[in-house]
């Protein structure tokens, strides 16, 4: 008995994990200009985002991760968290650079900024160095062919550690998270809260039963 409690309780503790978080469809639509730099294309990139099979975005969507590849009109399932309230859930949760997580992301929040500014976001060099530095914060490549992502990093972390926050980011972690590629999104659309769901709603019912059985069970035993 005690054995399909605890299977019991353990059911009901994943269908609220699974429930916990909001799922988003993303697609790659567009590779901005088509930039290219040793080897690949660098941000803005342009994609969607849809919820509940509605279309809640499109636009430029900025890629901080170099490894993982992203095929275009491919869509993949995403969570969505505020760069500037992670949650756990994000893609490089490690870190190599002697600054914490969330560091990381405000930092590379605020290149991503700097990448879309009017003088910037249709300027290939602009393009590629502003690429490279976000990537290299996460995957520790120092390969940007203009040399000029060091100092932007510098400058990176010089603001984060001055006060910035990245507010107006929002990250796309990909589920799995080798699905594709981690992506930011600015000014994009809002975080949804999970509404009370079916599977939620489950969750509830088996915890219930937990609790009826673990009752039965002891007035059966005293009889």
């Amino acid at each position: 008995m005690m054995k399909r409690i605890a299977w019991l309780s353990a059911a009901g503790l994943l269908v609220f994990a699974s429930a916990g978080f909001a799922q988003y469809t993303m697609d790659l639509t567009g590779v901005g200009d088509g930039v290219v730099a040793d080897g690949v294309y660098v941000s803005p990139y342009q994609g969607t985002i849809s919820e509940n099979n509605q279309q809640i975005y499109s636009g430029y969507m900025i890629c901080d991760d170099f490894n993982t590849e992203s095929t275009l009109n491919d869509p993949w399932s995403a969570t969505a968290t505020s760069a500037a309230n992670l949650n756990g859930t994000e893609k490089f949760t490690a870190t190599s650079t002697g600054y914490t997580v969330q560091q990381n992301y405000d930092a590379v929040a605020w290149l991503a900024n700097q990448l879309l500014l009017a003088s910037n976001v249709d300027n290939a060099t602009a393009q590629v160095n502003y690429s490279f530095a976000i990537w290299d914060i996460f995957d520790g490549q120092t390969t940007n062919p203009d040399g000029n992502s060091l100092s932007l990093i510098t400058e990176a972390f010089t603001e984060v550690l001055g006060g910035y926050t990245a507010n107006n980011v929002t990250v796309f972690t990909p589920s799995p998270t080798t699905a594709s590629q981690e992506f930011l999104v600015i000014n994009g659309p809002a975080i949804s809260t999970p509404e009370p769901s079916s599977a939620a709603l489950l969750g509830v019912d088996l915890l219930a039963a937990v609790g009826v059985l673990f009752f039965l069970r002891r007035r059966f035993a005293r009889t």
